[in-house]
């Protein structure tokens, strides 16, 4: 009779299991500009500012969560980020951090952005976009956007760095003009790809096998 309901269990069991598991908490956006501080992983992200202008949300209408795309760790921005034709000038809302791989073994070398900046309805005009650099640590820019008539829009782009960084200054600003229509954006990831760093040992062996190679041509030359 047992084994007749094991199956059953299992199912039951399993269920259980995955509803009892912990989901991506999402963290208000002034509640980490106020000193507090997000882990995913082994990378920390603290030290956050923010500043709106417009039509963009509140610190308190932004909530950040953990985000993981193609195995690289980051965060995922959501919010009603926006502009509409009432206000003029566009708006414009910039999100600081710093992000720190806390795993020695690893550097952050490429980042990575993808989002949802788009001009709506269609036939309407203006621009959507969020544009990233990484002063004073890297002159990398990398941006997504949405500008109509002009351009077709772009929804991903990344970065590679030309050395590997434990920790880097992130600006990421987010711009919304709308001529005709509404500028809209209800999130955007980032995400950083990491290699791994030779350990001392590593290092001492090559080395010692580099200056074998230069004896050897060296007796071969005697």
């Amino acid at each position: 009779m047992f084994r007749r309901h094991f199956k059953w269990f299992a199912a039951v069991g399993l269920a259980v299991l995955v509803c009892a598991a912990p989901a991506a908490r999402a963290v208000p956006l002034n509640t980490l500009t106020s000193g507090g501080s997000i882990t995913c992983g082994d990378k920390l992200f603290n030290n956050f500012t923010y500043s709106a202008s417009g039509d963009m949300p509140a610190g308190s209408g932004v909530n950040v969560v953990c985000k993981t795309v193609a195995g690289n760790l980051g965060l995922e921005f959501q919010g009603a980020f926006g502009d509409t034709p009432t206000s003029p000038g566009g708006s414009d809302a910039l999100i600081s951090y710093i992000v720190t791989v806390t795993d020695p073994r690893f550097v952050i070398t490429d980042a990575h952005i993808y989002g949802n900046p788009a001009i709506l309805p269609p036939g309407g005009t203006g621009i959507m976009s969020v544009t990233d650099t990484f002063h004073p640590d890297a002159p990398n820019i990398m941006s997504i956007f949405d500008i109509k008539p002009d351009f077709p829009n772009q929804l991903s782009d990344f970065t590679t760095f030309a050395t590997g960084y434990k920790t880097l200054h992130v600006q990421k600003d987010i711009f919304g003009f709308a001529l005709r229509g509404f500028a809209t954006m209800s999130f955007v990831d980032q995400t950083y790809s990491q290699t791994g760093v030779p350990e001392p040992g590593t290092l001492g062996l090559l080395g010692i096998g580099l200056l074998g190679f230069v004896g050897y041509g060296w007796w071969r030359r005697r």
